[in-house]
């Protein structure tokens, strides 16, 4: 009896391992090759996938994951819950999914949508069957690329020009370099700040100085080593740009060392003649003639460095009107008006009505009335230059306007609320007390230099780069208050015609 009970228990143990074996050879994990790697913002897949020639109809998936100092449940399938399968933790509300179409493949991956830096970790895909478990971890890397980069104009740096490079939004800390028109890494040197954003991101910021004689051609390129992508911006420096030095100055200071050296011989020389003629009377009359022949020549020399001098500081002046012009371009903005924009009724005497047909012209003391369009885009700060085709047009106004909260919505105040240069019957006017511009240069292009730093509103006749008139602005004491470009209109159709200075365009951002 005993050794029939002891073969029946031998039997049932050999038979249930070897069913044991068989269920363990039917099933099979396949883990994934590499770490995973998720954009934040967008979605990804976190691959499991179970070998199998028949996957059972009732199997328990479980997604946990695994980070620096935390375990989180992330989400569970259970096969025998048809009806409410699939339960989320709270911090992945929303953002799973299952491929459930695919289980009879064995494919139960989860699908993980809008990644966020917080993701990144360990994730363990657990699969229990009635008898059967296993597991697979997978690596997921949280990566970002940024915003393209964009290179801007610091202004002069001693003879030099400097360089700044921004762009934002990267994870994990991006690499930076500068590149020639070969391609090959600049030797100036750089200076990167990388800022850790609260959200963890970084922002760039990079800057460096081109000295004159160097590559003129410029690339900043910011690499994500984890994504193996990068944004590049390259910009092409004229030498227009550069600061040079006038060869009338250089003339200048030789002329000026020369007189200076003359002065001191002659000075010398009559200290030396004096001494001679107490010891020698005889010589008197040969060191007068001599030193009436000295101040003769000096007397030359001082009328050559007279007129050399007057030309020099002409020179000058020329060269400071066109440096405060080029630095006025190089705040260069695009200015767009809309024709549906609000349309504001600015007084600007001297300026005839467009709607009047009479053609008897509007005395130039009497105000008058005309519609303008206002810029899309308002400036509360800094620097903005633009430039409008006027033409041959005989009447036209621009300028800038303020806005203000509690401003009507189909005018303007006058008085401080507008600067503008019009022309009346081909007379320029300047809105500063309504004054009559005595110079007409016969100008076709205007440039306009808002300047918030200074306080004032230039126009320039921009073919001559001279200043046509500056005028103060009375700055209020609202943070709100915003500064618009505007025109005239005439019978619907923008005159004229607002357009960006010309000045070296850069390269396509690759």
């Amino acid at each position: 009896m005993g050794s029939r009970f002891q073969y029946a228990m031998t039997l049932h143990i050999i038979i249930f391992l070897q069913i044991a074996q068989l269920v363990t050879g039917q099933f099979k994990i396949i883990p994934p090759d590499n770490p995973v790697i998720g954009v934040i913002g967008k979605g990804v897949i976190l691959p499991c996938q179970l070998e199998a020639k028949t996957t059972p109809e009732r199997l328990f998936v479980q997604w946990i994951f695994t980070g620096k100092s935390q375990r989180i449940d992330v989400t569970t399938y259970d096969g025998k819950n048809k009806q409410n399968p699939i339960s989320e933790d709270k911090a992945y509300q929303g953002r799973t999914n299952f491929f459930q179409t695919e289980f009879n493949k064995g494919n139960v991956s989860l699908h993980l949508k809008n990644v966020m830096l917080s993701d990144e970790g360990k994730y363990t895909c657990s699969i229990f069957l009635e008898n059967w478990y296993d597991e697979v971890v997978v690596d997921l890397n949280v990566a970002a690329k940024g915003d393209e980069t964009s290179i801007f104009l610091d202004g002069h740096v001693g003879q030099g020009i400097g360089l700044t490079c921004k762009s934002q939004g990267w994870f994990p800390e991006p690499e930076v370099v500068w590149l020639d028109s070969k391609g090959e890494t600049r030797k100036e040197k750089v200076i990167t700040q990388r800022t850790k954003t609260s959200s963890g991101i970084f922002d760039v910021v990079t800057s460096m100085n081109l000295e004159p004689g160097s590559d003129k051609e410029v690339s900043c390129r910011i690499v994500n080593n984890l994504l193996n992508t990068a944004c590049e911006s390259r910009v092409l420096i004229s030498d227009v740009f550069f600061p040079s030095t006038s060869p009338w100055m250089t003339a200048f200071i030789v002329i000026l060392c020369f007189s200076i050296a003359v002065i001191a011989a002659v000075g010398a020389k009559l200290k030396v003649n004096t001494t001679r003629r107490q010891k020698a009377e005889t010589k008197t009359n040969e060191l007068t003639t001599e030193k009436s022949s000295l101040e003769e020549q000096l007397e030359a020399q001082k009328n050559t460095f007279k007129g050399a001098t007057s030309e020099n500081i002409k020179q000058l002046d020329r060269l400071k009107d066109d440096l405060d012009f080029w630095e006025a371009r190089s705040r260069a903005v695009f200015i767009a008006v809309n024709p549906d924009c609000r349309v504001l009724e600015l007084p600007v005497p001297g300026a005839p009505k467009v709607e009047d047909t009479s053609s008897e012209p509007a005395g130039l003391n009497s105000p008058s009335t005309v519609p303008v369009l206002v810029g899309k885009e308002g400036f509360a700060s800094g620097k903005h230059y633009w430039e409008v085709e006027v033409g041959q047009q005989q009447d036209w106004v621009l300028g800038v306007v303020t806005e203000k909260e509690g401003q009507e919505e189909e005018g303007t105040n006058a008085g401080e609320d507008f600067w503008a240069l019009h022309r009346s019957q081909g007379e320029l006017f300047s809105s500063k007390e309504n004054s009559k511009i005595e110079k007409n240069m016969g100008c076709t292009v205007i440039g306009v230099l808002l300047d918030l730093e200074e306080a004032q509103v230039k126009f320039y006749a921009a073919e001559q780069m001279n200043v046509i008139v500056k005028i103060p602005i009375s700055l209020g004491k609202e943070h709100a208050e915003m500064f618009y470009p505007f025109l005239s209109k005439d019978k619907g159709t923008v005159k004229p015609v607002c357009h960006q200075q010309k000045i070296p365009v850069p390269l396509k951002a690759l």
